[in-house]
Parts: C-alpha cells; sequence; structure tokens
C-alpha cells in the first residue's frame, strides 16, 4: 500500500515538472531570440565603428568536436574548475571627423579687420586745475534791433507794432492791455497777438487775405468792440497797408446798423445788427473784398 501510493505521488511530481518544462519552454526561447537580437545589433555596431566582428567582444567559438547539442563535461568534484581568462576590453577607434566642405574664397564672409584702440585721455590733478577759458564777449546789438533781454525783459510793443509805436501814441494803450492778458495766459490774447505778428511780417500779396482773420481775432478778444482800443489797431493796419503800396481799407460795423447783404454775412435772418464780430474789408475801389461777421434780429 505504501509503494503504491509512493509511486502516485512520483507519478505526480513527474507530471507537474512537465508541465512547469513546457509552460517555461516558449519564455525560454523568447529569451534566446531577445539575445540573438542583441547580438545582431551589437554586431551591427561594431562594424559601423570599424571594429572587428562580435567574436574579437569575447564570444567564445564551439569546437569543431563538439556540437551545441552535446551534453556538458562532467569533473570529478575534486578537480578545480579552470576559468576563462576575462575579456579585455576593447577599445573603438575613434571616429575621424568629416573634412570640412570646401568653401570658395567668394562665399566666405570678410574677415573683420582689428580695431584700433582708440587713446583714453587721462586726467589729471593739474588739468582740473587749471581756469576754465573766458566767455566770448557779447556781440554789440545792431542799431535799431529791439532788445531781447534787459530789466524791462523785452520790448513786446515794439516787437508788435514798430516804428508806428511812436507815431501812434493809442498803440501803447492797445499793447499794455494785451501784454496784460497774453501773461495771464488768456487764449483769446494769445490769439491776438499771434495775428498781429504775422500780419506784419506777411508780404505784398498775403496781407489783404489777413485783414480779415485780424478783424475776427480783435472782435474774438474784445467782444464789445472797445473803440479806445479798435481805432489805433485800424491806424496801424492801414499804414502798414500804404508802406507795403496797398489801397485797402478797413470799414467798421456798429450795433444797430442796418443789415446789408452787400457787407455783412449773418447766419439767421433779420433786418438790424446786434452782434458784431469782425470788420469790412475794402478793395482800392471801395468795393467789399470780404464781408464782416455779424449776428442780426
Amino acid at each position: 500500500m505504501n509503494s503504491e501510493n509512493a509511486r502516485q505521488t512520483g507519478d505526480a511530481s513527474a507530471l507537474t515538472l512537465a508541465q512547469v518544462i513546457e509552460v517555461l519552454r516558449p519564455q525560454v526561447e523568447k529569451i534566446e531570440e531577445g539575445f540573438t537580437a542583441i547580438r545582431v545589433t551589437l554586431d551591427a555596431l561594431a562594424e559601423h565603428l570599424g571594429a572587428g566582428p562580435s567574436a574579437a567582444a569575447g564570444q567564445r567559438s564551439i569546437p569543431a568536436n563538439r556540437t551545441p547539442d552535446a551534453a556538458p563535461e562532467h569533473r570529478p568534484a575534486d578537480e578545480p574548475r579552470a576559468e576563462p581568462p576575462a575579456a579585455m576590453p576593447v577599445q573603438l577607434p575613434p571616429m575621424a571627423a568629416a573634412p570640412p566642405a570646401h568653401t570658395p574664397d567668394a562665399a566666405k564672409p570678410p574677415m573683420a579687420s582689428p580695431m584700433a584702440a582708440f587713446p583714453v585721455p587721462i586726467v589729471t590733478a593739474a588739468a582740473v586745475a587749471q581756469p576754465a577759458p573766458p566767455a566770448a564777449a557779447p556781440q554789440p546789438a545792431r542799431a535799431g534791433a529791439i532788445p531781447a533781454t534787459g530789466g524791462a525783459g523785452g520790448n513786446w510793443s515794439q516787437i508788435m507794432f514798430g516804428d508806428q509805436l511812436k507815431s501812434n501814441p493809442g498803440l501803447s494803450a492797445f499793447s499794455g492791455a494785451l501784454l496784460s492778458e497774453v501773461y495771464a495766459n488768456e487764449a483769446d490774447a494769445i490769439g491776438m497777438l499771434g495775428y498781429l505778428l504775422a500780419f506784419r511780417a506777411a508780404d505784398q500779396e498775403r496781407k489783404p487775405k489777413l485783414l480779415k482773420e485780424l478783424g475776427e481775432a480783435f472782435y474774438l478778444w474784445q467782444p464789445d468792440g472797445n473803440s479806445r482800443l479798435l481805432a489805433p489797431l485800424i491806424q496801424w493796419a492801414h499804414a502798414l497797408l500804404d508802406q507795403a503800396g496797398l489801397n485797402n481799407r478797413l470799414e467798421v460795423v456798429q450795433a444797430g446798423d442796418r443789415y446789408d447783404m452787400q457787407r455783412h454775412n449773418a447766419k439767421e435772418r433779420g433786418a438790424e445788427v446786434y452782434s458784431v464780430a469782425g470788420w469790412v474789408v475794402l478793395r482800392d475801389n471801395g468795393k467789399v473784398y470780404t464781408k464782416a461777421n455779424v449776428s442780426v434780429r
């Protein structure tokens, strides 16, 4: 009875080992295939790098008198085991660098020429102690020139009206009233100053065209048409026209005048002028050159 149980146990063990071998055999074959692929890759890499075949890397060849399937040789237990010599490391020769492509001289970029070093001036204590050069002496002013600086800070009245300032006493009051508002940064006064300078500097062709804008700038600065300031301004404009050989004249419009479509320009309809915003500019023959802007009712 005991021998039969032992036999059955042995058969079960043999069956189990056979099943394990059947399961492991495909895995072993896959591992061998993987090593074979690695060996082929290493051989190809060695050939590419210029080294010998993989046998030089320490792979041992199979003896001629021994087949791969031969059973391993059994040695006595007391016989020392011969160890294979250690494989020497294979040193691959360095890859030769590819020669640079030949570049024609015409395609070569121009070589930058070395820059000359600029001498750096050395400041010494003696140079610092030297006195500064004397300032240039101011040039004498021309005869009749308008001073730009001085105790009065410049003569703006003469800049605006020139020699007419002496012959036309009313221009002093005009200049004082205008400049006081210019210094106060009043926009209408600054505009009036600009038109005065533009009219004085204009040539013979542009002077008649600027008369209309000069009058409108005055009424914008003085909406009530201050006659005390208007009269000297008109006298000054007539004097400059005479100097330029022009016979244009200015005609003043008063509030309460009857509306005249030949001389007045109004946006609304009406018969009587109640607000004035400019003067009438006449030609040398007395005909209207430009109309006066007015408001009517």
